[in-house]
């Protein structure tokens, strides 16, 4: 149901290098990427490194917002703050429903922030994110002091 959905084939087959992997057959795989559960998404760069993991199903809409998320995360960790706040601002824009959504807003003001060294552009941010989703552990790590 999610691979065959036209907006994550497309994300996909756009953005990524997707690796399907036999666990029982690849042991080492799945110690290198301590593997628990499954499915195991991981974002990886090109030298193996996880910029970004998720474990479980999700729903078309659930997978493109996480896919974006871990492209954020891949951006943020590479410093390119451009395509990161992009990448975060896309999962808000496209999906606010989304359980997604609040880490977006979180990572939104992170990348804002290390691109300007403003930490007004982090307070505003992390106001925003208190504001929109209150209740979400996200914006309970906002709370500074």
């Amino acid at each position: 149901m999610t691979y065959p959905d036209a907006t994550v084939s497309e994300l996909i087959n756009a953005r990524f290098v997707p690796v399907q992997v036999d666990l029982t057959k690849e042991a080492k795989l799945a110690g290198q990427y301590q593997v628990i559960w499954t499915p195991n998404i991981n974002v990886v760069d090109t030298r193996e490194r996880v910029a970004y993991h998720a474990e479980g199903w999700f729903s078309p809409a659930e997978y493109a917002a996480m896919l974006y998320i871990g492209l954020g995360h891949h951006a943020l960790k590479h410093k390119k703050y451009d395509k990161a706040t992009a990448d975060f601002k896309t999962v808000y824009d496209r999906y606010p429903q989304s359980e997604f959504a609040p880490e977006a807003l979180y990572y939104l003001a992170v990348g804002r922030y290390m691109a300007s060294h403003d930490a007004e552009q982090l307070l505003q941010g992390w106001s925003d994110l208190r504001r929109r989703y209150p209740s979400s552990a996200w914006a309970m790590r906002t709370r500074v002091g």
